[in-house]
């Protein structure tokens, strides 16, 4: 199906979407109730079902939470990232396109190596492969023995999908000869390679353990292999990764995500190490929020990726020169992204495997909760073994260094929240008595840098753009919530609810932005429904609103159309009262400041009157 530009696409996309399939191919034991159902909530320690999923209106809430919404947002919250992302994700699932293909670039053939499913469909096949291979072949005894050796379990080799390639050039294109995946499909997923003097295809692993590399989706994209001993040689890297194609590219991928997900949405806490077997013994010893990065280090999408699923990321580094050195090639960019990033360096020569097998969970956790905050770390590594009054052009450039990095900060900045101008405050304390300065020339050194970044226009990634976060805290007007819920009941009454409280008599916020769409709708060919709204709105929290809002009008308005007209011109009729107390008291105050002539003031007084005789006829025909 491609994608027509005369629909509206999030629509589109919305009705191709079953929620129940969604969220059922999230989480487990999905139990029906009513005409709905309920599951474990993903996002707390969840004992019994609190997640409802509302399939008529494709809509889910969890109470417990107060998290709640679309497809849209459910995926948003779940994967940690933007609307657009969501959408697209969404609409590969549904197998939609977002853009209209131009007429020179028709739609890739199925079996075609530019056709995106069938690389998947060609990863999950090899996938396969190499895992029988290791759990059942002559050849990949090799293997099991060596994973046996290195403590690796039965049930992490199936959680995580690790296989074996034999060592042989064409293992595997000899065995996709007889499947639909040509050489030139193998060679496009990243499964082979082309000798350069004959042309003829090859394995691209060899004599190596697999570890499966998977997306958002859980669908297998590229695959890490570590060579065995037995078939290492002066030419073979230790590791090698799959290379960027349609399918896979390792800026944008964590090893064990798709593993780590659950754990790390309940913990709101991710381990970040740098290699797959340490992911592996790390889950084997129950920290299962661990995920790796993929023979690269941590970049911009990483950062953004793993600060939409989590609070808190500890960098786990392996104890030598390297690692350290790794930890400030990454420490500004986290910095600089507003990500609350702490840094454990293990004691030398141990990566967290080696650690975890010599010393336990108990043990690593402690050092965990010991871990250093990022801007700690920077301060301890650039002044280690630095006499600041022998060496003073070193202490210059290593001052210079860290005030950069703290001006990077967003959380540090003018408009930073108390907390954060107090820890500034802190760490400048630090700097000065550490370099035996004035405190008042590090805060000028350090407003004049943030001042060089602003005149030179420095990106900064806006972080609202992929918020999934609620909404600060707002005070909500009760009457504005309770007209908001019977007009989402019953979306007719909207016209005549504009008519005579318009939008400007909502004070704000996001209930204004939700009655403001409602106006919007309205003005058009189409009527003012839940669907129809919801879609208005890119934001997890505003969705969340719209689902509450919907659910408690549910159950507090009256199911018959008299008496929901009844409670809805009462609330026309508190409008009709604040409106005319707020003329009221605007004209008290200007009779106090002798701003009304004698007549305007006498027409004050007669009003104020005639409205408390109205509230009394009111009263009084209410009590009869």
């Amino acid at each position: 199906m491609s994608f027509d530009p005369s629909q509206d696409v999030k629509e589109q996309v919305r009705q191709a979407t079953d929620i129940v399939d969604l969220v059922g191919s999230y989480v487990s034991e999905m139990r029906r109730d009513g005409r709905g159902y309920k599951v474990l909530c993903p996002w707390h320690n969840d004992t019994r079902p609190s997640l409802q999923i509302n399939p008529e209106r494709q809509s889910w809430k969890c109470w417990v939470c107060d998290l709640g919404g679309d497809v849209f947002s459910f995926v948003m919250q779940r994967e940690g990232m933007g609307f657009r992302e969501a959408l697209e994700m969404l609409a590969e699932r549904a197998g939609i396109e977002l853009q209209a293909r131009s007429p020179d670039r028709p739609k890739p053939k199925e079996g075609s190596p530019e056709d995106k499913n069938t690389l998947y469909a060609a990863m999950a096949w090899a996938e396969g492969q190499f895992h029988e291979c290791l759990l059942r072949s002559a050849e990949g005894q090799v293997a099991r023995d060596y994973l046996r050796d290195r403590d690796v379990s039965d049930e992490s080799i199936a959680t995580f999908h690790v296989g074996f390639s034999p060592n042989e050039w064409t293992w595997l294109i000899d065995k996709a000869a007889s499947t639909p995946f040509s050489p030139a499909v193998l060679e496009a997923a990243g499964l082979s390679l082309k000798s350069p003097k004959s042309g003829r295809p090859y394995d691209r692993f060899r004599g190596r353990v697999l570890f499966s590399i998977r997306d958002r989706q859980r669908r297998p994209i590229a695959l890490g292999g570590r060579v065995l001993p037995q078939f290492a040689d002066d030419r073979s890297p230790k590791y090698i990764n799959s290379p960027e194609t349609p399918l896979f590219s390792k800026s944008n991928q964590l090893y064990g995500l798709d593993v780590a997900r659950d754990a790390i949405a309940k913990s709101r806490q991710v381990l970040v190490m740098e290699g797959y077997t340490d992911v592996v013994a790390a889950h084997q010893f129950g920290l299962q929020n661990s995920v790796a990065v993929l023979g690269t280090a941590l970049g911009e999408r990483h950062v953004q990726l793993l600060r939409g699923l989590a609070d808190s990321i500890v960098l786990l580094l392996d104890g030598d020169e390297a690692g350290r050195k790794r930890a400030n090639e990454v420490l500004e960019l986290f910095v600089a992204q507003q990500v609350d990033l702490k840094i454990l360096t293990l004691p030398e020569g141990l990566d967290p495997a080696d650690y975890l097998a010599q010393q336990g969970r108990e043990a690593l956790e402690t050092l965990i909760a010991g871990a250093v905050d990022a801007l700690d770390h920077k301060i301890a590594s650039e002044t280690y073994g630095l006499d600041v009054v022998a060496d003073t052009h070193r202490a210059n450039q290593a001052l210079e260094r860290i005030l950069a990095t703290i001006a990077k900060a967003p959380r540090l900045s003018a408009a930073a929240s108390s907390s954060s101008h107090l820890r500034e405050q802190q760490l400048l304390t630090r700097l000065a008595r550490r370099f035996r300065l004035p405190e008042e020339d590090l805060r000028g050194r350090l407003a004049a840098m943030r001042s060089a970044a602003r005149s030179k226009n420095t990106t900064r990634v806006d972080r609202a753009s992929n918020d999934s976060s609620d909404m600060p805290p707002t005070k909500f007007d009760p009457w504005e919530r309770e007209l908001l819920e019977v007009l989402l009941q019953r979306p007719s009454f909207v016209q005549q609810a504009l008519v005579e409280a318009p939008v400007d008599d909502f004070s704000g916020g996001p209930h204004r932005e939700i009655y403001d769409k409602m106006r919007v709708l309205a003005a058009g060919p189409d009527a003012v429904t839940f669907d129809a709204l919801i879609l208005q709105f890119e934001q997890p929290s505003l969705k969340n609103l719209l689902v509450d809002l919907y659910e408690r009008g549910k159950e507090r308005l009256p199911s018959d159309a008299s008496s929901a007209l009844e409670c809805f011109e009462q609330l026309l009729t508190q409008r009709r009262r604040r409106a005319a107390d707020r003329q009221h008291r605007a004209g008290t105050i200007a009779m106090q400041e002798g701003k009304l002539s004698q007549s305007e003031e006498a027409e004050l007084f007669s009003n104020i009157v005639q409205q408390q005789r109205n509230r009394q006829g009111i009263s009084e025909s209410t009590d009869g």
